[in-house]
């Protein structure tokens, strides 16, 4: 029977083992006494819970229709109606109303303070009333009723109830907050137009009354929140939010658990909050712990059962697997290594040998290949160094040809010489793509120079530049196409009255570089866009098309070219940029 066993593929024999000994009666086991038991103790608490949860709910919702059905009371009096339009009262009669309304909501506030802001357009009129620096409740005027959040919710509400977490009025020394039910009052006789706000305060006191009637197992919290979590009242005065665990699962409706705490928890449509239950699961499931403690001391006897059978399989397996690793570690390129029997076993161990032995010939064959590569890639590079030759040449040669200009009189076309050195150098930049603004402008100065001679001096050109921008880094050669179209088709034949201007400054995050002319030619802008959308001819347009495509194929869409018709006449473009000074912000948008 052992040797029909051993005999057997290895995968088999793992296979039969874990179903025999370990599958059956584990599974037996926690199955019955671990998970029925557990998930009885939390179905029947957590029903139990869950009604308890709702119908403690339905009491703060009671207590909120109180206050609010006050609320409503006092909004729809005729004395709460007549502050509509403050401006037809006397200083006396205001103070008058003022009184009549501070005693018409001291009347209602008796478990909860109610207070009015009244919008009015002469708050100096109204010297004789506190502010809520000096009075936890009363009449309050302001000119504007979005001047705090809470104010700005209520009239978004359009004269629904709202709840809201605010600071508590009067003297606040500790930063605590209230809980507020809040409406905006409308103008009955005028389009519902808002002319103040009536607010119930320090309603906490009520629903805390109520949450703490209940009696909940040791340990446990209760929260009432609004719909983004924040806590409006609560058993833990510190926490500030509280949302339920996003891991764990669904116990029954309106119950979740994880693996510490059972949440129950119940949301109200009428005011949008939530109360929330979080239980420790220890408080609930008591004597349950010791049947694991059991559970775990019989998994022990088993797990030596299973440490005997992995003494067996370490003849059989491991042995031949640490031979195997020994073979990986002393393997060489291009090396014939030894074979073992094992890579005639018919199972799993047979099959990594012979996928070792077959690997070790593709990679003999793939070390053959490389040495040709290799071989190939240094004629490439030696390619490469000749082509280099041929730029260094072309400097040396135009430094002569300057030096020659120079000592035979002619210092125009030296200069001009010079200013072409100097665009060949920067254009090419050694194979950089990416230069600073002083090079880049270093470009185009001298491209600009050379167009004044070509043009006679018809234009002239003014450069300025954001201080601090210089070493900021972009793609070489963009203004530059810029500037000649604005000589080509704007201000080159304009007998000395073409301008152009070039601006580079930073704006927060973003670099912005304009090149604008006053040429006499009108801007197509459809034409432009259709040329920078690739949807005009492929012919034309291509340097300003190239610049645009180069910028957002290394930055994104939200970068390029932007043209507009100047105020004055003529062309203004924009190149928009990141601002980036360092080689470590450029990286980001290489990756």
């Amino acid at each position: 029977m052992f040797r029909t066993t051993q005999s057997q593929r290895l995968t088999k024999k793992a296979v039969l083992f874990v179903i025999v000994f370990i599958f059956i009666p584990m599974l037996l086991i926690f199955w019955f006494g671990s998970n029925r038991a557990s998930y009885s103790i939390k179905m029947q608490v957590g029903a139990a819970l869950s009604e308890l949860n709702k119908q403690n709910h339905a009491t703060l919702d009671r207590v909120m229709d109180a206050v609010d059905q006050k609320l409503v009371t006092i909004m729809s009096s005729n004395l709460i109606q007549q502050w509509r339009d403050d401006t037809a009262f006397h200083a006396e009669q205001s103070l008058q109303k003022y009184i009549a309304t501070e005693n018409l909501l001291s009347t209602y506030s008796t478990n909860a303070n109610y207070s009015l802001f009244v919008r009015t357009q002469q708050p100096e009129n109204y010297d004789f009333a506190p502010s809520t620096s000096v009075s936890s409740a009363g009449v309050f005027f302001i000119e504007d009723l979005v001047a705090s959040d809470w104010i700005e919710k209520a009239m978004a509400a359009d004269g629904r109830g709202l709840v809201e977490r605010i600071d508590q009025f009067g003297f606040n020394p500790d930063g605590r907050k209230t809980i507020a039910l809040i409406r905006a009052v409308s103008d009955l006789s005028h389009g519902g137009k808002p002319i103040s706000v009536v607010v119930a305060t320090e309603i906490e006191k009520l629903l805390m009354s109520e949450m703490n009637a209940i009696t909940l197992p040791d340990h446990a919290r209760v929260f009432l929140t609004d719909a983004k979590g924040t806590v409006l009242v609560g058993s833990d005065p510190q926490a500030s939010t509280f949302v339920i665990p996003d891991h764990g699962s669904e116990l029954l409706t309106n119950v979740w658990v994880t693996d510490s705490h059972m949440y129950v928890y119940h949301d109200s449509v009428s005011y949008a909050d939530r109360l929330i239950y979080e239980i420790p699961l220890n408080a609930l499931l008591g004597s349950y712990n010791e049947v694991q403690r059991i559970i775990r001391t019989i998994a022990i006897g088993y797990f030596i059962v299973i440490l005997l059978f992995l003494l067996y399989l370490g003849k059989s397996v491991l042995r031949p697997m640490a031979r195997l690793a020994s073979l990986t570690r002393s393997y060489e390129p291009g090396k014939e290594m030894k074979r073992y029997a094992e890579e005639d076993r018919d199972d799993e161990i047979g099959t990594s040998y012979r996928s070792f032995y077959l690997m070790t010939e593709r990679l003999n064959q793939l070390v053959k290949e490389k040495y040709v590569m290799e071989i190939k890639q240094k004629e490439s590079e030696l390619n490469l160094m000749h082509s280099q030759i041929t730029p260094h040449l072309l400097y040396n040669t135009l430094d002569s040809v300057y030096w020659y200009g120079i000592r035979g009189g002619v210092p125009e076309v030296a200069d001009m010489v010079r200013d072409l050195s100097t665009m060949l150098r920067i254009g090419l930049s050694r194979g950089k793509e990416i230069i600073t603004i002083r090079e880049e402008l270093n470009h185009v100065e001298a491209y600009l120079h050379l167009q004044e001679k070509r043009y006679h001096h018809s234009f002239k050109f003014h450069i300025q530049i954001e201080e601090g921008t210089e070493d900021c880094l972009l793609p070489k050669v963009i203004i530059q196409p810029l500037v000649e179209n604005s000589i080509l088709h704007g201000i080159g034949k304009m007998d000395g009255e073409g301008e152009l201007w070039i601006n580079i400054h930073a704006s927060e995050d973003t670099l912005l570089i304009s090149v604008e002319d006053n040429g006499f030619r009108a801007l197509d802008l459809a034409k432009v866009q259709a040329i920078l959308t690739g949807t005009a001819d492929p012919d034309k347009g291509f340097g300003i098309r190239n610049v645009h495509k180069r910028i957002q194929l290394r930055f994104g869409d939200d970068y390029g070219l932007s043209y507009f018709v100047r105020q004055d006449g003529g062309t203004k473009v924009t190149i928009r940029l990141p601002v980036i000074r360092s080689q470590q912000e450029l990286a980001v948008y290489i990756a």
